[in-house]
């Protein structure tokens, strides 16, 4: 279980991480975040969301609170002060500096992402205007699905769904550094491929190519240590 994670940009822990950290039941932590759930949200509103977990009777799913660092620190001043929950403040206090850098990093990785994407719309576009078509919006909706198929496993449709996604927002807030890494070189690598003229099978070969090559193995780390 990841003590400080990344949700979209914002670096949250969890109350089943904190639970875990001063080794506690996750029913007390919860329990407590709802009786000063008016005074969390002094540093912005305290959000819920339903997670799964592995319980004697197989797995179940409960509602955990995510906190930011200002709201965490406040809640451990409410819980007895001993060795162990000194102890872990330390610990969530290092981590979250620790994970500054990697959401710095993300914000890097998404924007030269989004900067990345205008070539390869503008190869798509000059394509078609010399095939004598004029481009629609789905031949350039359906070079980011090939891409987020490839990189994703599934639609741009899919993950909106399967992760809560509303229509408007960019579903590359909510990749990982990974993921978002492996669609700008990809989007790289296709502008190319459009520009040589390569039809859609090709460039779709192409391209599992590449990420086979250079990005499952390193997706699946991160998603081991994200799960950790």
């Amino acid at each position: 279980m990841s003590l400080v994670e990344i949700k979209k940009f914002d670096l949250l822990t969890s109350s089943s991480a904190i639970a875990d950290g001063v080794k506690k039941k996750h029913k007390t932590v919860i329990q407590l975040v709802r009786h000063y759930v008016d005074d969390l949200n002094e540093f912005g509103r305290v959000a819920f969301e339903m997670r799964s977990f592995d319980t004697d009777g197989g797995r179940q799913k409960q509602q955990v609170a995510l906190l930011n660092e200002q709201q965490a620190t406040l809640l451990i001043t409410y819980m007895r002060n001993n060795d162990v929950v000194r102890a872990f403040k330390k610990r969530l206090v290092s981590e979250f500096f620790k994970m500054r850098s990697a959401l710095a990093a993300k914000k890097l990785d998404r924007n030269t992402s989004r900067l990345e994407y205008k070539p390869m719309t503008d190869a798509v576009k000059e394509s078609k205007i010399q095939e004598g078509k004029e481009p629609a919006h789905y031949h350039f909706s359906n070079e980011a699905d090939l891409i987020n198929r490839i990189v994703l496993g599934v639609s741009s449709a899919k993950f909106r769904k399967d992760n809560d996604i509303g229509k408007t927002d960019p579903i590359r807030d909510y990749l990982s550094h990974q993921q978002i890494h492996a669609i700008t070189e990809l989007q790289r690598a296709n502008t190319v491929f459009i520009s040589m003229g390569w039809d859609f099978e090709q460039r779709k070969e192409s391209l599992k190519g590449l990420f086979d090559k250079n990005h499952k193995q390193p997706l699946l780390e991160e998603m081991h240590r994200l799960a950790a």
